[in-house]
């Protein structure tokens, strides 16, 4: 539901906000005071064309405002975009500037025009003299049908099994046009497998092949020093054993005499442990290098295989025993596609035949809707205005339609089949498609009786009618304004009319009004009531000359008639 419309520096408009209530509600005013201008200011926030002439003049932007009561499929929307939507409410903001650009906001997040009417078109029906009417647009008229048919549940579980179905059909053919490739993927990827198995690494084992090498290369160095080394830590007299022991005496004797060398006797025999420790290292190293001669041929061979594997894959041992595993799996992969192949055919071979059979369902139930939705309209539309006219629901082959087997129909995301609403507004023309040969109130007229047909069923909750009360009046401008009460039981309308007939029965009116200010037109509007209303739908009757006591008296019996039982509507006002 519309809950406020606040509108700055549009057109002639310099600040208005309108706050709005459930139920109906009215624009009204002289010819020419802009009530249509504020019915574009909203076109504008669901996604209509912008453009730098619509800033008003001597103002930098135009700023345009609307705040809803958001309902389960905007929520969803707004989920789907990442929008916080808690709360309950929708704020949806258009900022046009004077070089034409325009910025869309939804809750204060930056959203594309076309991001703008997806969500707007969740919440509003606009329906006039406007060019871009979602309900007409796509598969507007299809959706507008399953309301009246009440076919939304089943939809929504079509459209969910088509969702699948279509998924695992892109999944078929991706492994499908894949085949081949995966025969030459595999054959490298065997070959690399088989290379890195064959080179068996392991971690550690490079560094511990380049010290062997190293041993190898220097074995007569090692050996020599090795023996000299433990020459030192023999023990003859001048070997450094016997030294320090002699040392160590030396200083136990000082030590009698002088206490403070005590501690060096103690550093002394650390020494002396350090040295044993030393001496059985160098034995244990001595025993190694006359053990079982190195290959260093072999060694040699074994660190070129790793270097080169190493260059050829740009990593290191590690990474080349990693890069093995994750062929293996890859390798895996590919040799189970075949397999997977045959599993994902027969799922979107299950998926196909669940969509069919929804979609059949789904057909059935739209062709008894349309049957009964266009007997309805047929029967309103003289009450209308619309004396011969008649309207028609047929239906076209689905957008974006692929066959899901063979004998089956085409499938499009909205089913088997896509609404298109006909009419032929008099005697012996050709039905033609209603969002080509409608004018603004004929096509507004037919989609107040269809929305009066579906009054009480599913769909967004506003309708906005302007235009609707061209060329009508007296005996048709009562039935107009009855049907539009009839919708506003379960939805919220909001209507631009001319007619008192129409005006009486609205829970609310603005009266939108012009003035001129020194050099420039100003429109305004305000909520009239009780005295205010009364003149103002004298005013309607009079044909736009200010209320005679006949136009009061007649203004006033409307009112009592018709309006009366509309004063309980809460949640009205404006503010300027």
């Amino acid at each position: 539901m519309l809950k406020q419309l606040y509108i700055e520096d549009f057109v002639l408009i310099d600040r208005v906000a309108l706050d709005f209530g459930p139920g109906f509600t009215v624009l009204t005013g002289e010819t020419g005071a802009g009530k249509s201008i504020i019915v574009s200011a909203l076109e504008l926030l669901l996604g209509g064309r912008g453009d730098s002439l619509l800033v008003r003049r001597g103002a930098a932007r135009a700023r345009l405002e609307a705040v809803f009561e958001a309902n389960p499929r905007t929520a969803a929307l707004l989920e789907e975009e990442g929008i916080d939507g808690e709360g309950g409410e929708l704020i949806l903001r258009r900022e046009i500037g004077v070089d034409g650009r325009s910025r869309c906001y939804a809750n204060n997040r930056p959203v594309t025009v076309a991001g703008l009417a997806g969500l707007a078109a969740s919440l509003v029906e606009l329906h006039g003299q406007f060019a871009e009417l979602p309900a007409l647009k796509g598969r507007g008229q299809t959706e507008l049908l399953d309301d009246y048919g009440d076919s939304g549940p089943l939809r929504a579980r079509y459209e969910d099994a088509f969702g699948r179905w279509q998924a695992l059909r892109a999944e078929c053919k991706r492994l499908e046009e894949s085949r081949a490739e995966r025969g030459v993927l595999l054959d490298g990827l065997s070959y690399m497998v088989q290379e890195l198995e064959g080179a068996a690494l392991a971690e550690g084992e490079e560094e511990e092949l380049r010290g062997k090498r190293g041993r190898v290369r220097h074995a007569v160095r090692i050996s020599e020093d090795v023996e000299a080394a433990l020459a030192l830590l023999s023990e003859g007299d001048d070997a450094i054993p016997a030294r320090i022991n002699a040392l160590e005496k030396v200083l136990a004797d000082l030590a009698e005499v002088v206490p403070s060398a005590a501690g060096a006797v103690g550093r002394l025999g650390g020494v002396s442990a350090v040295l044993d420790e030393i001496n059985r290292e160098l034995a244990t190293l001595r025993a190694a290098e006359s053990g079982e001669p190195i290959d260093l041929e072999s060694i040699e061979s074994r660190l070129a295989l790793i270097e080169r594997l190493k260059r050829k894959y740009g990593k290191d041992v590690p990474g080349l025993i990693t890069h093995l595993v994750e062929l293996r799996e890859k390798k895996g992969e590919l040799e189970q596609a075949d397999d997977r192949l045959a599993g994902a055919a027969a799922e979107e071979g299950a998926a196909a035949a669940e969509a069919s059979t929804l979609a059949r369902e789904l057909s059935a139930r739209r062709r008894d809707a349309a049957q009964k939705l266009a007997e309805q309209v047929n029967e309103d539309l003289p009450a209308l205005g619309m004396e011969g006219a008649t309207f028609r629901v047929t239906f076209t082959e689905p957008s974006r339609a692929a066959l899901p087997r063979e004998g089956d129909p085409p499938l499009g995301p909205a089913g088997a089949e896509e609404a298109v609403f006909e009419l032929a507004a008099n005697p012996g023309e050709e039905l033609k498609p209603l969002a080509r040969i409608a004018s603004g109130g004929e096509l507004s007229r037919v989609m107040l009786a269809v929305r009066s047909a579906s009054a009480c069923r599913a769909g967004t909750g506003t309708v906005v009618f302007d235009e609707v009360d061209i060329g009508i009046g007296g005996r048709v401008g009562h039935a107009v304004g009855k049907r539009l009460r009839e919708v506003a039981a379960a939805r919220q309308v909001v209507c631009v009319t001319h007619l008192a007939q129409i005006a009486a029965r609205a829970h609310t009116q603005f009266f939108v009004d012009k003035v001129v200010e020194g050099d420039r037109a100003i429109i305004s509007a305000s909520v009239v009531d009780g005295q205010r209303r009364l003149e103002e739908l004298a005013r309607m009757l009079g044909g736009g000359k200010p209320p005679t006591p006949t136009t009061l008296k007649y203004a006033r019996e409307l009112w009592g008639t018709f309006g009366r039982e509309a004063d309980a509507a809460a949640g009205k006002g404006v503010r300027r």
